[in-house]
């Protein structure tokens, strides 16, 4: 038989979600924070490698990096801004459609909610207890139905623009490290070989926040990281290498 705390944990599932990121404010944007700057390192760093390994002056390795990283970066927050404002879109309209249907067609939707919880391991008394329960408040009952039925949360953190800004903010930043070195005239003599040092840190420092944030294994985040970047910079140096003096 099911407890009442069994009905609580049922119901405020996706809550604790949302707190699972340490408590933190950033929670809600933690994860366009981490791909941010993920993306932003691995793609900049291809470029950096794919021109070294042409060979082509500093200057060139400035402008492509810095070119990439402020087109790319916009381009991924004004993709994730209109993923987030498609997602927030859905929910409402789903949770009109389930508004509607609960006061139209109550006893349908309250036979809904009962094969919800018994389908849950809900019998008996609790059951109906746990449908009485559900039902006899209007907003418990939609947001129930909109999350069992459909899958989807209320999305309470649902501000398109910051997530956006987020994931921007985090591409620049992370994203102008391997560009920083061919900036500065003391290393410019072995500013890619610092580069490849300096990028390498940096991975490492967003898969280990990735790690905090999934709370998995602390040498997982950072080696998927850190073997990812890796890959796509070797790859990219070997096209440069490839193409070296191409239409010269």
């Amino acid at each position: 038989m099911q407890s009442p705390s069994d009905l609580k944990h049922a119901l405020m599932q996706h809550k604790r979600e949302e707190h699972r990121y340490h408590g933190s404010r950033m929670g809600p944007y933690i994860h366009d924070i981490v791909y941010g700057a993920n993306d932003g390192i691995v793609t900049t760093f291809a470029v950096v490698s794919g021109v070294a390994g042409a060979e082509l002056s500093p200057s060139v390795v400035i402008i492509l990096g810095f070119a990439n990283v402020i087109a790319d970066g916009l381009s991924m927050a004004l993709g994730n801004y209109l993923s987030h404002r498609s997602q927030q879109d859905h929910y409402h309209r789903v949770r009109k459609e389930e508004e509607r249907e609960v006061d139209e067609i109550p006893e349908i939707e309250r036979e809904e909610i009962r094969e919800i919880f018994r389908a849950k391991g809900f019998t008996g008394e609790d059951l109906e207890r746990a449908t009485q329960i559900i039902t006899s408040n209007r907003r418990v009952w939609v947001e129930t139905m909109v999350q069992e039925e459909h899958g989807l949360c209320s999305g309470e953190d649902g501000r398109p623009f910051f997530h956006a800004l987020a994931m921007f903010c985090s591409f620049i930043v992370f994203g102008s490290v391997p560009v920083l070195p061919f900036l500065l005239p003391s290393v410019a003599t072995y500013a890619f070989p610092v580069t490849i040092v300096a990028a390498g840190l940096a991975l490492l420092f967003v898969g280990f926040l990735r790690s905090w944030v999934t709370r998995e294994r602390y040498f997982r985040g950072p080696l998927e990281i850190f073997l990812v970047g890796s890959i796509c910079a070797a790859v990219a140096y070997g096209v440069g290498m490839a193409l070296k003096g191409f239409g010269a």
